[in-house]
């Protein structure tokens, strides 16, 4: 388990205590009396009491966000008003402890479920969705899977998902024009793209276009659901047959000759994608927002086709960010908070979610196929090729604030060096094990 430093203690769970109500009644019955009414216990009405809950937010909060999610709560609940903070990161949450605004709910994603167990701001709430009737099968089972993950893999269900990240392969239509190439399709492999990208790596009017960036290292070994120390051992191991996949493909796609990256980093991915527009293909999460601008200001062209897919997991993209709303142990509105994620996840707010193209979470196929179809720009795209593929079962990652960094340092190295696969790998094994090491992590197996 990582080093812990500072956090903050939190209250103490609230725990509301409920009175039984009891039937009327004698506790005798007269004789012959079996036609009198039977009496039942009215049912808990609704409490309606004007309350304000504290929500922390990892989402942009934008008109976009608020139309989507805050104006639906107050349409249906105008008695539930929604104060919100901005909370990316586990600093602002110790923040709003501190200074005794603890949130009642909050609204994070998949990673970093096990930081906000740590700071006890979450809970299992599989018991009062149960208690509260929340239809679970409404949702497709990966997404809860991947809110349920953590370190400690009980399975806790710390929420509900709102909406998906996804991965995708934009490209440049003027540059495929250029030179008479033929546009990516849906159904690509790795191999298919690098052939692909040999063919729209010119140098052309002393600008040299580049066919392929895969937006940074580490994605493009996620589709292959690879983990950076295993769990039985406290250890690296990055040195597996898994690990040399990627490494081989991004040195096949960076060494294609005019490919490698730029030294000046703003003309690689996003980027150089968008303003530089030397850039043919890009692998890359939802970028809708910024090229969309970049199309009406600019007139870039653009269009997207599905994630490139390894020969050995087909129709997989990589890790899914999975954000999803949860309650917090000490609020003292639990059924409101409940309240407040059921409209969330409604059918009539995740239809909106899916129509402006941000993947849903839900299985209903209404909803999917309004994906993109609310924005003028994204009904002209080849948005439905992204629904092709699904995301990769999200890794358990130990660690992954030292493992990463040092991961995709050791990428960038291979590339533009000759060093044996096998050799890179061992020395990212040593190096991470050193790190933990020197940072005095207890990498002790855990039973």
């Amino acid at each position: 388990m990582a080093r812990k430093a500072g956090i903050p203690t939190i209250l103490t769970l609230f725990v509301a205590g409920m009175v039984a109500l009891t039937g009327c009644g004698s506790g005798t019955s007269a004789p012959n009396d079996s036609a009198a009414p039977q009496q039942t216990a009215k049912p808990k009405e609704e409490d309606k009491t004007p309350v304000t809950l504290k929500f922390a937010v990892h989402l942009p909060i934008n008109d976009e966000f608020k139309r989507l999610y805050i104006e639906p709560v107050a349409k249906k609940y105008p008695y539930i008003t929604l104060e919100l903070y901005k909370a990316t990161n586990f600093k602002a949450y110790e923040e709003l402890i501190a200074s005794g605004d603890t949130p009642d709910l909050y609204n994070s994603f998949n990673g970093n479920m096990p930081g906000l167990k740590e700071r006890a701001l979450n809970m299992d709430m599989k018991p009062i969705f149960k208690e509260y009737n929340v239809d679970l099968n409404r949702f497709e089972q990966n997404y809860l899977d991947d809110i349920q993950y953590s370190a400690t893999e009980k399975g806790e269900l710390y929420g509900l998902p709102v909406e998906t990240g996804f991965h995708a392969l934009f490209y440049n239509k003027d540059i495929f024009d250029k030179f008479g190439v033929p546009y990516p399709k849906d159904g690509m492999t790795m191999e298919d793209t690098v052939e692909l990208a040999k063919k729209v790596t010119r140098m052309d009017n002393g600008v040299q276009y580049r066919g392929w960036d895969t937006g940074g290292f580490v994605r493009l070994g996620q589709p292959l659901g690879l983990e950076y120390i295993d769990k039985k051992t406290g250890k690296a191991y990055t040195s597996t047959a898994g690990w040399k996949r990627p490494f081989e493909l991004a040195r096949q796609i960076y060494s294609i000759p005019g490919n490698a990256l730029d030294k000046a980093s703003a003309k690689n991915s996003t980027s150089g994608f968008m303003k530089e527009r030397n850039i043919a293909m890009l692998n890359q999460t939802n970028i809708f927002s910024q090229l969309k601008e970049e199309e009406q200001k600019n007139g870039l062209k653009w269009d997207v086709a599905q994630y490139p897919s390894y020969k050995e997991k087909p129709n997989t993209y990589g890790n899914s960010t999975v954000y999803m709303v949860g309650m917090v142990p000490t609020t003292k509105y639990k059924e409101q908070v409940v309240h407040v994620i059921e409209v969330m996840t409604s059918d009539e707010v995740q239809t909106e979610v899916s129509k402006v193209g941000r993947i849903s979470p839900l299985k209903s196929e209404a909803v999917k196929k309004a994906y993109g179809q609310g924005d003028d720009i994204l009904k002209t795209k080849n948005v439905a090729g992204i629904l092709k593929s699904k995301p990769v079962k999200y890794p358990i990652y130990l660690y992954r604030e030292v493992a990463e960094p040092l991961t995709d340092k050791k990428f960038e190295e291979f590339v533009k060096g000759s060093e044996d696969v096998n050799t890179a790998l061992r020395e990212l094994d040593d190096q991470i094990n050193k790190a933990l090491a020197d940072g005095g992590y207890d990498t002790t197996p855990k039973k």
